[in-house]
C-alpha cells in the first residue's frame, strides 16, 4: 500500500474546534504587524538619527526578513511532511518554532544598537517563518475537504483581528510612553493562542504517513507553475501584488491627490474601516464558498477592489465621506479575496497528504510581491511625477486595477475548483 493511499479522510470538525485551529492565526499576526510596520521602524530611529539611514536601514532589514520569508517556509514544511515524532510532524515545529519567537522578541526589545536591531528582526522574522510552515499545514491535515471554505474564512477573520487588536495595543502602549513594552504583551497573547490550537489539532497530523521520497530541486518547485496549484499561486501573487502596489503610498495619496485634511488620521480610519468591513465579510464568504463555490467570490473582489481604485484616480472630487465609504466598499472585496485565497490553494494541493512543502511555496505568492512590488511601485510613483504632477498616483492606481483584474482573470483557469 502506497503512503497516499494509507492517509484516512479528515473527519468534519465543530465549530469550537474551528476556532480552536485559527487562534494561532491571531497570535501570529498579532506580533507581525506591530513588528514589520512600526516597533521596528521606531527603535530604528531611535538608534540612528538620520532619516536617510533610517529609511535605507528599514529597506535593508525588511528585505533580509522578506527573503528569509520566501526560503524558510518550504524548506521547514518539506521537513515537516518527513518528520516522525511522537508528537506527529507538526507540533514540534511549532512549538520549537513559537518558543524562538518568544526569545527573539525579548532580544528585540532589550536592542538598543542598529545591528542588534537588525539582526533581531531577521531573527524574529525566521522563527515566525519556521512556526508558520508547520501551522499551515494544520488545516488540511484536519480539516475535512467539505469545510476548507470555512477554515480558510476563520483564518482571514483572525489575521485580521490579530492586525486590528496589536494596532489599537500599540496605540494604548504609545499613549502611556510604553510603546516598546508592547513587546511583553505580544509575547503573552501568542503563547496563549498558541495553547488552544495545539489542543484543536488533537492526534490528526499523526495520523498521515511522513513523505520519503528524496528531494529533486526540479519536482520540489514544480507545483509553482504547473497544475491548478500553479494557477491558484499565480493568482494569490497577482492580487497581493495589486494590494502592495497602493498600500505603502496610500497616505501620499490621499495627502497630494485626493487632498484629505489629515492625512495620517484619515488613512489610519480608512485602513481600519477596510478592515472592520473584511473580518465579518471573510466568515460570510468562507462558508458560502463551500456551498457555491470559491471563483465568484474571486471575480467579486477583483472588480469592487478595481470600481474604487477607478474612483480614487477622480482625485479630489470626492470628498473625504465618499471615500470612507469607498473604503467599506473595498473591505468587501478585500474580506472576499481573504476568505477564499487559502481554500483556493488548499482545494488544489498537489500532495494532500504531505502539503507543507507545496504552502511554502504557496507562501511564496504573499512574500514576494511584499518585497519587491513597492519598490517597483515607487519608482513607478516618481518617474510619472516626474512627467506631470500627480500623475504617478495615478500610474500605480492604474496598476493595480490591472493586476486586480488580471488576478480575477486567471482564477478561471483553475479547473478542479468551482
Amino acid at each position: 500500500m502506497t503512503a497516499t493511499a494509507a492517509v484516512a479522510p479528515a473527519r468534519r470538525i465543530g465549530l469550537v474546534r474551528h476556532v480552536g485551529l485559527g487562534l494561532y492565526w491571531l497570535g501570529t499576526y498579532f506580533v507581525v504587524t506591530p513588528v514589520y510596520t512600526i516597533l521596528l521602524q521606531v527603535q530604528i530611529s531611535q538608534a540612528v538619527a538620520s532619516h536617510d539611514t533610517q529609511n535605507l536601514v528599514t529597506g535593508i532589514a525588511t528585505g533580509i526578513g522578506g527573503f528569509l520569508a520566501m526560503v524558510i517556509p518550504p524548506l521547514v514544511g518539506h521537513y515537516s511532511d518527513r518528520l516522525h515524532s511522537r508528537w506527529g510532524r507538526r507540533k514540534p515545529i511549532l512549538v520549537a518554532g513559537t518558543l524562538g519567537i518568544v526569545l527573539c522578541l525579548v532580544f528585540m526589545r532589550m536592542a538598543g544598537s542598529l545591528p542588534a536591531i537588525v539582526v533581531g528582526f531577521a531573527l524574529t522574522v525566521a522563527t515566525i517563518n519556521v512556526a508558520g510552515a508547520a501551522y499551515v499545514a494544520v488545516i488540511p491535515d484536519t480539516v475535512h475537504d467539505a469545510e476548507t471554505g470555512r477554515a480558510s474564512g476563520f483564518l482571514g477573520l483572525f489575521v485580521q483581528a490579530g492586525s486590528v487588536l496589536s494596532l489599537i495595543t500599540l496605540l494604548l502602549m504609545s499613549k502611556q510612553h510604553r510603546l516598546l513594552d508592547t513587546y511583553w504583551i505580544l509575547i503573552a497573547v501568542l503563547v496563549l493562542t498558541l495553547i488552544p490550537s495545539l489542543w484543536a489539532m488533537a492526534n490528526a497530523d499523526e495520523k498521515r504517513p511522513a513523505a520519503s521520497t528524496p528531494i529533486n530541486l526540479k519536482a520540489f518547485l514544480e507545483p509553482l507553475w504547473t497544475g491548478d496549484f500553479g494557477w491558484a499561486t499565480f493568482t494569490r501573487f497577482l492580487n497581493t501584488s495589486a494590494f502592495y502596489t497602493t498600500l505603502p503610498f496610500l497616505l501620499f495619496s490621499f495627502r497630494d491627490l485626493l487632498k484629505v485634511p489629515d492625512p495620517a488620521n484619515f488613512t489610519a480610519t480608512f485602513e481600519l474601516l477596510v478592515t472592520a468591513t473584511a473580518i465579518p465579510l471573510a466568515i460570510l464568504c468562507g462558508w458560502l464558498s463551500d456551498r457555491y463555490g470559491r471563483k465568484r467570490f474571486v471575480y467579486a473582489s477583483g472588480a469592487i477592489s478595481s470600481l474604487v481604485l477607478l474612483l480614487f484616480m477622480l482625485g479630489p472630487v470626492l470628498n473625504p465621506s465618499t471615500m470612507l465609504l469607498l473604503g467599506v466598499l473595498y473591505g468587501v472585496g478585500y474580506g472576499a479575496y481573504t476568505a477564499v485565497d487559502w481554500a483556493l490553494c488548499l482545494d488544489t494541493l498537489p500532495d494532500k497528504a504531505n502539503p507543507a512543502k507545496d504552502l511554502g511555496l504557496f507562501h511564496v505568492a504573499d512574500a514576494l510581491p511584499r518585497v519587491g512590488i513597492p519598490l517597483f511601485a515607487g519608482v513607478v510613483l516618481f518617474l510619472f511625477n516626474q512627467v506631470q504632477p500627480l500623475l504617478g498616483y495615478r500610474a500605480i492606481f492604474l496598476m493595480a486595477v490591472i493586476l486586480y483584474v488580471a488576478s480575477a482573470a486567471f482564477v478561471s483557469r483553475i479547473r478542479s475548483v468551482r
